[in-house]
């Protein structure tokens, strides 16, 4: 287990608005506040496109999976839920990882990593908390060949 104990230091509410991509508008909003350790508390709203994967067999990479190939869902889907980290990579640029859970016209879910590629359709309301004495990064783990999320303590 890898822990950090820390403090919230700001709370930030963002609307994205229609035709913004999801990914795209939270790290602008990151850049523009310096956010670089922090949660995605709550996101709602809808979608004119999901993007996002699920994991799948890689017999070939350590651990034996990974994220397998994007999905893509059209028109009018339902964003239920948001979650994720902000980290801040080796170049001490903003690193997400967002999982979102969806629903379709007929009520179907889904849920996955989003990817870029998830556009509002009318609007989705994020909450972001930012950390303090806590320095959360995004690692490459040899053991299972991928980035990880790492919280440090500051």
């Amino acid at each position: 287990m890898k822990s950090a104990k820390g403090i919230v230091k700001n709370v930030y509410a963002v609307r994205l608005e229609a035709g913004e991509d999801i990914i795209e508008g939270i790290t602008m909003l990151c850049e523009q506040y310096n956010i670089k350790h922090g949660v995605i508390v709550s996101g709602i709203g809808s979608l004119s496109k999901a993007s996002f994967c699920d994991p799948a067999p890689f017999p070939e990479k350590p651990g034996g999976y990974g994220y397998g190939d994007t999905i893509v869902l059209e028109g009018g889907i339902e964003l239920i839920s948001l979650s994720g980290v902000i980290c801040e990579d080796d170049d001490k640029n903003v690193s997400l990882h967002i999982h979102g859970a969806f629903a379709d016209g007929e009520g179907k879910s889904y849920a996955g990593h989003l990817v870029k590629g998830n556009h509002v359709l009318i609007t989705v309301e994020i909450i972001i908390e930012e950390f303090e004495n806590i320095y959360m990064a995004r690692k490459f783990d040899e053991e299972r060949g991928m980035m990880l999320f790492t919280p440090i303590q500051n």
